[in-house]
């Protein structure tokens, strides 16, 4: 993972800067505030706390990357493929040579522009139609809500069980937009460019809007590092570009967390573990609270689901372990037992995530 992380998350860098001077550090300044993770990661690597004995390889790479002409290999890409977002899609390419295997097993295949835009598009539509929001996916207003106060606030030790648990009242964006399964980030950039479309000829007040309205409500969730870096930095630089000045420390919320799981576990990842604890922390706030309106994306297909924790096992069969209440059963049918034959399908990483969309 953290080879992965260092070679895309170079070459995604050295697309969007000037091959004169290009190192390393240079990589590592690119990189906007939206970003903790990776900001971390590459100010390691362009320091003088790099471990010696890949500081040469790291180097090499950069020098490479510097006398590439990126130019032509971007052209050349583009009518080669048709493809609009040549940083997201050459990962594809990317984990085909350098693991093919956790390609295959991942499904880390992308989603042609044209079905993201026709399916981003369509949501906008729906919006203005059926939910009577004028500014489609831009809508920037706001409701009051009601959550479980938490007793660490009140000075309590744990909730007592002899009254009922307070509640507090909250302001949020009504319209709250989540990818579960975002991968490298094509459907929030197909959704940052719509919403965009809005301040054509206003563009003194995107900044302003992206710091308030947008970032607030945009939310991702990835399982592998290297997707989610290459997301990260595809929509920090992509928000860069179109003029957010990063003067708020507002970050963006994709976050590295398992969806299908109730909290993100930090399993096997001695290096990253101390960077990554917010990280699950706020991906679990935005599963237990946010108030998640829109729901989009293309999640994994794969019948021999590893994803089999208690809760989403148990929200497909009528039953969740976050809230104690009983849902819909997907095997069962009419009041009784749906019979199926093959129940492997019904288990499928896909239907776990449209469950967990529901």
């Amino acid at each position: 993972m953290y080879a992965q992380t260092l070679c895309y998350g170079l070459f995604a860098a050295r697309c969007n800067t000037p091959a004169q001077g290009f190192t390393r550090q240079v990589a590592a300044t690119a990189l906007p505030k939206t970003n903790p993770f990776l900001r971390k990661l590459f100010h390691t690597i362009a320091g003088p706390d790099l471990d010696e004995r890949i500081a040469w390889a790291v180097d090499q790479l950069a020098q490479l990357l510097a006398r590439a002409d990126m130019a032509a290999i971007l052209a050349d890409f583009g009518k080669r493929t048709r493809r609009e977002d040549p940083v997201v899609h050459f990962y594809e390419t990317f984990l085909a040579a350098y693991d093919p295997k956790m390609r295959e097993a991942r499904g880390v295949y992308y989603t042609p522009e044209p079905v993201v835009g026709y399916i981003v598009r369509s949501v906008d539509a729906l919006l203005r139609r059926d939910f009577g929001l004028r500014e489609g996916l831009a809508h920037a207003g706001k409701i009051r809500l009601n959550r479980a106060a938490d007793p660490r606030s009140r000075g309590d030790a744990k909730p007592s069980k002899a009254r009922t648990a307070p509640t507090e009242t909250y302001e949020t964006h009504r319209l709250q937009i989540l990818d579960p399964a975002t991968g490298t980030g094509t459907f929030l950039y197909a959704v940052i460019a719509k919403i965009r479309e809005h301040f054509d000829g206003n563009a003194g007040a995107w900044p302003g809007y992206v710091a308030e309205h947008l970032l607030p409500r945009l939310f991702g969730f990835e399982l592998l590092m290297a997707p989610y870096a290459v997301a990260h930095m595809k929509l920090g630089l992509e928000l860069e570009q179109s003029g957010y000045d990063f003067a708020s420390d507002e970050r963006l919320g994709v976050f590295l967390t398992n969806t299908l799981e109730e909290a993100h576990a930090l399993a096997d990842l001695p290096l990253f573990t101390q960077w990554l604890a917010e990280e699950s922390r706020a991906a679990g706030r935005v599963k237990r609270d946010a108030p998640v309106m829109v729901v989009l994306g293309n999640p994994p297909y794969s019948g021999h689901s590893s994803n089999t924790g208690a809760w989403i096992s148990g929200l497909l069969r009528g039953h969740d372990s976050l809230t104690r209440q009983d849902t819909e059963n997907y095997f069962e049918v009419d009041g009784g037992p749906l019979g199926e034959r093959n129940p492997k399908w019904l288990n499928d990483d896909y239907v776990k995530f449209i469950r967990f969309a529901q």
